[in-house]
């Protein structure tokens, strides 16, 4: 196993390899980044900014954080600091050295989230996850880009091993420990500040966490393992109080993660001609022209931003119906899940045609993604009496990916998110072939019990 390991980690590094012409060989080489990605970068050269400043001992500019990092609330700044040691080093780092550099950063984590798993969970599930999505070509693609998503999703596969691991530990009479509790939060703060759309998730997985220990333990593990989901949360909720502060002062309103919800909500349900109490100035895009038209209407009259783009979003959307609603949430859902490929139009020239490269990634990301469509659907809506026990992983995993599903019913949705789910489909695979297998589930480090060390040359 230890083997195969790793030559599917050589896999992984040849496919990055084998891509990255596509994305270096075109105008992206020319310092084009993608949509959001001109944010995350900003924040990174910020960020990287004040580091030189704290090693010279002196001042910050609070200002260029506040316009780079925090600018309009609308994205969490972890991406930020993954890209922040790279422009310590090159300032002036090119679109090809940042996308050379998070290739070389995500296949660590992929590394590093795999190697997790299979202590929490057994060798089939990091095997697994390193053919689905490390295999698949477009999620190679985006593994060199800026947006959070598809790290968040290794993170995340890591959370939900973790909280599965927990759970059938209270479940065989096994209270917690306090450092449980600070790595489960942790990890899910790392999660959060990749992606604020997996806020809800945290939140959930603490409160499955938290109802798992009140309901199978008693006494003295009880109330030990309470203390260790409290102590986590605290430390969840501590690690996300600096940006929740300064976005907060920054912005002038209370800000936990994100701002951009009012905005999307009136841009994917309602009336995009109304946002800006009528129709806004024509010349920028649907985010930025009211993001402006906000920021003068707050100047005029002593509100928040925020508030006054709460206001526009409730006008823009005062005649949504039920019958309205389901079809935008329709479209979404199609978004997000056919596709998966689609931002492979960035990665060519304008005007030209499907080169050989695109297409063998197009075609080779529609063979594995496809059929693990099917399995997430599957994770969501099958349902097995089994023993408790066995059901801990499916839970943990329904509960995962239908937070994650919240997404087309309040964001417009697209082929970028899909990464952030894929490695929860992965696990849920092996998930179903194990119990087709065997009616005992199969824990491999779930339980403080050292594992048997293998005879010289295993695999």
């Amino acid at each position: 196993m230890r083997r195969a390991f790793w030559w599917l980690v050589a896999a992984h590094v040849l496919l990055v390899l084998a891509v990255l012409p596509l994305l270096l060989g075109t105008h992206l080489d020319g310092g084009v980044l993608i949509g959001d990605e001109t944010s995350y970068v900003d924040a990174g050269r910020a960020l990287s900014n004040a580091v030189r400043d704290a090693a010279r001992l002196g001042p910050f500019d609070t200002r260029e954080l506040q316009l780079s990092v925090v600018s309009s609330g609308w994205f969490m700044p972890g991406m930020g600091v993954v890209l922040t040691p790279l422009f310590v080093v090159d300032p002036d780092a090119s679109v090809a050295s940042v996308r050379l550099y998070l290739a070389v950063v995500t296949t660590v984590l992929l590394v590093v989230a795999a190697l997790r798993v299979r202590t929490l969970l057994g060798d089939p599930y990091a095997l697994a996850l390193l053919v689905f999505p490390g295999l698949v070509p477009m999620w190679a693609v985006f593994s060199t880009g800026a947006w959070g998503d598809l790290a968040a999703g290794l993170v995340l596969a890591v959370l939900v091993a973790e909280v599965a691991a927990a759970l059938r530990r209270v479940i065989d009479g096994e209270a917690l420990a306090l450092r449980d509790g600070v790595r489960i939060g942790l990890v899910a703060v790392a999660m959060l500040y990749l992606r604020s759309s997996t806020s809800i998730l945290a939140g959930a997985l603490f409160v499955l966490l938290g109802l798992g220990v009140l309901v199978a333990l008693r006494g003295a593990a009880r109330g030990r393992s309470v203390a260790a989901v409290v102590v986590g949360g605290v430390c969840f909720l501590a690690v996300l109080a600096p940006w929740s502060i300064a976005a907060s002062q920054t912005l002038g309103a209370r800000v936990m993660t994100t701002t951009s919800v009012p905005t999307v909500l009136a841009n994917t349900f309602g009336d995009r001609s109304q946002i800006c109490f009528g129709p806004c100035d024509p010349g920028s895009t649907i985010w930025f022209t009211p993001l402006r038209y906000s920021r003068e209407v707050a100047r005029a009259t002593g509100l928040s931003e925020v508030e006054v783009q709460r206001q526009m979003s409730s006008y823009a959307r005062r005649d949504v119906t039920l019958g309205s609603y389901l079809p935008d949430v329709a479209r979404n859902f199609r978004h997000y899940a056919i596709g998966p490929s689609a931002f492979s139009e960035f990665m060519r020239d304008p005007g030209t045609r499907l080169d050989p490269l695109r297409w063998a990634v197009v075609a080779g990301t529609a063979l594995l993604y496809y059929p693990m469509l099917l399995v997430g659907i599957a994770v969501l809506v099958v349902v097995r009496r089994r023993p408790i026990g066995e059901q801990v992983l499916p839970v943990v995993l329904k509960v995962a990916l239908a937070c994650l599903l919240v997404q087309p019913f309040v964001h417009q949705a697209g082929s970028r998110y899909w990464p952030t789910a894929a490695p929860l489909v992965s696990l849920g695979l092996v998930m179903f072939v194990l119990q087709a297998k065997t009616s005992t589930w199969t824990w491999s480090r779930c339980s403080s019990t050292a594992r048997s060390p293998e005879p010289d040359g295993a695999e």
